[in-house]
This record gives C-alpha cells, sequence and structure tokens, in this order.
C-alpha cells in the first residue's frame, strides 16, 4: 500500500510543479507536414490528408491539454464498424485558424468528409465522449488563443482563453451542437444516468472584481439540453484542476466534484460541489462561511485534491503548523518560521476528516509521510544552508533527543565525502543520505519506508 502512495505522491506533486502551464511544443514553419513516423491505419490516415492540402504550407497541430497529444485521432464515432478519422491542422496561407478534417474509412480506404474551421489559433483539448447515452460519440474540441486580447471586454477578462465546441457526428456529419466560453472543463456523468455530462467552469477578473462560476449541463437522447445549471464558486484567480468521486449523502448518491483554484498569489483553494444522482439538484458544502473569512480548504502549498491511498474517495490537503518545528535560512531576510504538514482530508457533510499526513520538503524536492500519532511528539528542524532536515522526540513541552536526519547532496559531495551518512535515496539530481540515532520512536526500516521523491 506505501508503495502506492508514494507514487500517488509522485504524480500529484510532478503535477503541481507544472500546474501554471503547460509544456508543449507548437510546431514552427520549417516543421511542415511530416509528424514522427507512424505507421498501420495512422500511416494510411496521413497519406489521405496529404493528398487533400497543399504540404507545402501545412502545419500540423497537436492538443496543448488532455491525455492525447496526437494530430491524429481515430476511432470508431458511430459505433457501426467503420473507422473516423480526425487530423489537426493549420493553413497560414489561408488564415491563423486551427483546423480539423474529417475522414471516413469505408472499409477500402479513407474518404474526405469535411473540414472545421476552428475558432482560435491552437488546439486546447479533444475528447469525445457520449452526452446523450446512445452508444455513440459526440466529439468535443475545445481552441484556445495565444493572444489574452482576444477574450476580453470593457470590463472583464476570461482566464484561460478557451472555447469549448461540441459536434454530434451524423451520416458522416459534423454538426454544431454547443459553444461555450471557459477557462477549465470537465466531463464526466454527474447525475448517475449512464450518459457524459459537462462541468464548465469561468474565471473574469477586472481590477476591482472576480467572478468564479460553474456551469453543469447535461443532454436528453436527441442532443438537446436537459439541464443547464450556473452557480457561484469561491473566487479564483484561475481554476487548474477539476476532479469527482461518489459518495453517499442523506441516503442517495450524489457525485462531488473538487474544483481547485489559486486563490491569491500565495494561496492555492479548493471548492466543492455535490450533484444529486437522483434529480441533479446541486449543493454547496462549502459555502456557509462567513463572508471575508478566508476558506477552509485555503493552503499555500500548489497542492490538488486526489484519491492519494486509492479507496475510491478524493482526498483534499490541506496545511497545519507542525508543533516545535522550524525553519533556518542564514541568506533569507524572513525570520526563521515554523513548518507545515499536509494533511489529506476526506470530506464528511461540511468537515474534514483527516486521513493522511506528509512533511513536504519543497526545497529538496522529497516528503516525508509522518504517522498520525508522531504529532506532538515528534518534531523536525530544516536548514536550507545545509540543506538537512533533522527530526527530534518532544518531552514535556520542549525538543529533546536528536532520532535521525536527512541530507540532500549533490553528486559530487556525496562522492567525495557523505560525511558518514547512509544512502537513502539516489536520483538525477541529487544523493538524499539519511543518520539513524538509535531510538525507541522510529525504526530504521520506517525512515527508508516513509520517504519519497519527488523529481
Amino acid at each position: 500500500m506505501k508503495k502506492r502512495i508514494f507514487t500517488a505522491i509522485t504524480i500529484i506533486l510532478c503535477i503541481c510543479f507544472c500546474f501554471s502551464g503547460c509544456d508543449f511544443t507548437l510546431l514552427s514553419a520549417e516543421e511542415l507536414i511530416r509528424p514522427p513516423k507512424i505507421s498501420g491505419e495512422i500511416s494510411s490516415l496521413q497519406k489521405a490528408f496529404e493528398s487533400t492540402v497543399n504540404k507545402e504550407f501545412v502545419q500540423m497541430k497537436t492538443p496543448i491539454n488532455g491525455d492525447d497529444r496526437s494530430s491524429y485521432f481515430i476511432l470508431d464515432i458511430d459505433r457501426d464498424g467503420n473507422d473516423d478519422g480526425f487530423v489537426f491542422y493549420s493553413d497560414p496561407s489561408i488564415d491563423e485558424f486551427a483546423r480539423v478534417a474529417v475522414f471516413r474509412h469505408d472499409g477500402n480506404e479513407w474518404k474526405s468528409v469535411s473540414v472545421i474551421v476552428g475558432l482560435a489559433e491552437e488546439i486546447y483539448e479533444v475528447g469525445f465522449n457520449d452526452i446523450n447515452g446512445d452508444g455513440n460519440y459526440e466529439v468535443l474540441i475545445s481552441w484556445t488563443t495565444l493572444n489574452p486580447d482576444s477574450a476580453s471586454n470593457e470590463t472583464l477578462t476570461l482566464i484561460g482563453s478557451r472555447i469549448l465546441t461540441l459536434y454530434k457526428f451524423n451520416n458522416s456529419a459534423m454538426t454544431l451542437l454547443r459553444t461555450e466560453n471557459f477557462t477549465k472543463m470537465y466531463v464526466s456523468d454527474f447525475n448517475g444516468d449512464g450518459a457524459d455530462d459537462i462541468f464548465l467552469s469561468t474565471v473574469r477578473i477586472s481590477n476591482d472584481s472576480n467572478r468564479t462560476r460553474g456551469r453543469i449541463v447535461t443532454f436528453n437522447k436527441d442532443c438537446s439540453v436537459n439541464l443547464d445549471e450556473s452557480f457561484s464558486l469561491i473566487g479564483m484567480l484561475d481554476i487548474v484542476s477539476i476532479i469527482s468521486d461518489s459518495v453517499k449523502l442523506h441516503g442517495e448518491q450524489y457525485t462531488r466534484i473538487y474544483v481547485d483554484g489559486v486563490l491569491s498569489d500565495a494561496a492555492f483553494v479548493t471548492d466543492v460541489v455535490e450533484c444529486s444522482n437522483s434529480d441533479g439538484k446541486l449543493s454547496f458544502p462549502l459555502h456557509s462561511e462567513e463572508s471575508g473569512e478566508l476558506p477552509v480548504t485555503a493552503r499555500s502549498s500548489k497542492i490538488y485534491s486526489f484519491d492519494i491511498n486509492f479507496d475510491g474517495k478524493i482526498e483534499v490537503p490541506t496545511l497545519m503548523e507542525l508543533p516545535f518545528s522550524k525553519r533556518i535560512d542564514e541568506n533569507s531576510e524572513q525570520e526563521d518560521n515554523t513548518l507545515n504538514l499536509v494533511i489529506w482530508s476526506n470530506l464528511n457533510g461540511q468537515d474534514f476528516v483527516p486521513v493522511f499526513k506528509t512533511l513536504y520538503n519543497k526545497s529538496d524536492n522529497y516528503y516525508f509521510i509522518f504517522e498520525d500519532d508522531w504529532v506532538s511528539k515528534i518534531t523536525a528542524v530544516y536548514n536550507a544552508n545545509s540543506s538537512s532536515l533533522v527530526f527530534y522526540s518532544v518531552k514535556n513541552g520542549v525538543i529533546a533527543d536528536k532520532l535521525f536526519s536527512i541530507m540532500t547532496f549533490s553528486k559530487s559531495d556525496w562522492n567525495s565525502d557523505n560525511y558518514d551518512y547512509d544512502l537513502l535515496f539516489d536520483s538525477d539530481a541529487y544523493v538524499y543520505g539519511y543518520k539513524y540515532e538509535q531510538n525507541d520512536f522510529i525504526s530504521k526500516q520506517t525512515v527508508k519506508d516513509n520517504f519519497v521523491t519527488i523529481s
């Protein structure tokens, strides 16, 4: 179980370090139509596509966000046994907009169906989801612009500058069903009817206002809108993650949606929306706080909500000071301050129930799992100048005996003089060593088991 938790923490922190943007590469004018060599059906789709465009000008486009960053997508949209193909590109000789060429395989070869001109220069994300529960896929294409002014008006700026277009694939034709502006989107079955629903969030800001809103849109069998409900969320500067789980509340099944975002330059926050599977009624368990108070989920570390222990329930991270702890930094003008534990908690009604704690050392890229019964009995002192984290016992309200220490070394320092530290972990960037003092609180094996790097 701990190995699975270690893996989960590593994934989360890798994501967290990238929360402010995505690493992606746009093709230059010199890197025109030829993507990396591909084979099989995609290769034949590529040849069919190239026969329909001017290869001298075309640039391939890949989604900025999402699990699949390919320019080519192949799947059987309408489940008729024949594959459908989607190719994303742009043609600067015509205009600056991204495009999608739609193809259909007739059993022998690819046939061009249509070309859709996008609403911006880049493709943000591509999804194929069954929004009406008929067993066929609808096509969700999100477009984004690199020019933030294009999503502004006189008073408010839409953060993210993204536009969703929702298409129905019918008789080889793409029919536009809906167009929406959004900051962050999440698609899942919120009401338990077996069809995918859409959660759209928007953050609009100006010099003196911040409007953060969410919308849940569900659809009927004919793709007409069944429910379109808009609501306010905790005010954020940006929304960076949306995730959901299923919970039982008041004897009924609900989908609980967790929205993580930037509260301020120094704070991160999670809001929660609950959707009843029986009637679609929405509730907001964190919206009962007094106006002006910081939300209970506000935290300084940019860490996302996640199912940290793989029990099927999402845990929300919050922070608490580690009693008697200290951070020392001789090069900082700030006064020495305490260290924080990251508490991973489940939401129960309007209260959070802790399930897991970690001591997060952002400076040296690792976590140390902090057992529940250590709080008030064990503390730590981090020295930023020596990259050392020393754990102590606490007795009668004061720091007592040294238990063990963890030190971060460069490769060269470790090889030349490891200061009698035993090897804990050897990463690409650093070597982590530990020095154990015999004690009755923590065993050597626990030190090894509870240490995990995040890079």
